[in-house]
């Protein structure tokens, strides 16, 4: 089965077909060395069979926790195409792995145990996500055929649409500096003045569009409004333009007339595209949407008595680590305000320079453009629309 960004738990089956025959070596070894020093004769003979083949039982036992503790393999895993990983989607470490073995064995006074404990993971109410042991071990279980594997693609939440380690947007801003990367404007010189991060502006044009561009050095004229440089145009002429007769005192204008409108046109036209909210999610399926309000997100969204939103996003998660509605979007001129909705496996924002934040529920958080908000074990891009 082709790779998917998504991961995807392991099933009952696999999980107890894969420790069956984790344990067939062990049997194998105890049986074989038995038989060949009964082969020998003597009750001496077969006790110390027996004594060999549980020893060299319990050195294979010890590399195999070694093994699956950090790279998450065992000889069952492998065959069947599971991984056992920590909560987090990385090695599980020597600690679980033996707690989780320690339990397995404890069950194992009842006959069926053992079975019970590999298949509880089907009473799970998180989507079969973990057995009654992994839930003590901190521990999970994940299919690697059908999803990704977390332990070679940097954990639960760090998987793009490739299936490969979240590579976070590069920026043109130079290491160490505090300037935001620069976006360009619609309809003006892509050469924009970079702000300060703590900036909401994320571009000022260097002039208007279609005037040519001033020489390096040179100082920057001020603006012009039309009405101003038709009268320019008029002065420039061959003969000079005639004196006016001075106007009667009364008549004269008072010195704090204000500027007509049409002398801030242009920059009027600069603000209606700054303040444009539409926001572009792309989630890490290739799916895409235009958040130009409020969003709800999650497989199954629902409004709240007397609230009202203008789209419901509803986002199909095979693995169920999404809850039915686990976030609130509200579009912003510089990005999108993320809110958690009290969802079961959190969510987090990592914006373009690599920096993460955690969400507390119901405390909404500024995404920028640019930067990858997680939720569950998805996660989706901001850009502006």
């Amino acid at each position: 089965m082709a790779s998917s960004t998504n991961l995807v738990n392991a099933t009952a089956f696999q999980r107890l077909a894969a420790k069956a025959l984790d344990a067939l070596p062990s049997a194998v070894l105890l049986l074989a060395v038995t038989w060949l020093f009964s082969l020998v004769g003597g009750d001496d003979a077969r006790i110390l069979g027996m004594t060999t083949g549980a020893v060299l039982a319990g050195g294979y036992a010890l590399w195999l926790w070694i093994w699956e503790a950090g790279s998450g393999k065992t000889p069952g895993n492998l065959a069947l195409g599971i991984r056992t990983t920590s909560g987090n989607g990385h090695a599980p470490g020597l600690v679980p792995v033996l707690l989780r073995n320690a339990l397995l064995g404890v069950s194992g006074v009842v006959v069926v145990g053992p079975v019970v404990l590999l298949v509880s993971n089907l009473w799970d109410k998180n989507h079969q996500r973990q057995g009654w042991h992994d839930k003590v071990a901190g521990t999970l279980v994940v299919d690697v055929r059908a999803g990704r594997d977390p332990l070679l693609t940097g954990g639960i939440r760090s998987a793009d649409a490739s299936g490969s380690t979240l590579a976070v947007p590069p920026t043109t801003t130079p290491a160490g500096s505090a300037a935001a990367p620069v976006t360009a404007v619609p309809g003006f010189p892509s050469s924009a003045v970079p702000q300060t991060a703590s900036s909401p502006f994320q571009t000022v044009p260097a002039a208007v569009a279609g005037a040519p561009a001033a020489p390096a050095g040179a100082p920057v004229p001020a603006p012009v409004s039309p009405r101003r440089a038709a009268a320019a145009a008029l002065t420039a002429g061959a003969l000079p333009a005639p004196v006016p007769a001075p106007a009667p005192a009364a008549a004269a204008a008072p010195a704090d007339v204000p500027q007509h409108p049409d002398d801030e046109l242009e920059m009027t036209r600069v603000a209606s595209r700054h303040r444009s909210t539409g926001v572009l999610v792309q989630f890490d399926d290739g799916a895409a949407v235009v958040v130009t309000g409020t969003a709800l997100l999650g497989r199954n969204p629902a409004t709240k008595p007397q609230e009202t939103v203008g789209q419901l996003l509803d986002f199909a998660d095979m693995g169920r680590s999404v809850s039915k509605t686990h976030l609130h979007l509200q579009a912003d001129p510089n990005g999108v305000w993320v809110t958690d909705r009290n969802s079961t496996n959190g969510s987090a924002v990592v914006t373009a320079q690599g920096l993460r934040e955690e969400l507390e529920p119901l405390r909404p958080v500024l995404a920028p453009a640019g930067s990858t908000v997680f939720f569950g074990d998805r996660s989706f891009t901001v850009s502006r629309a």
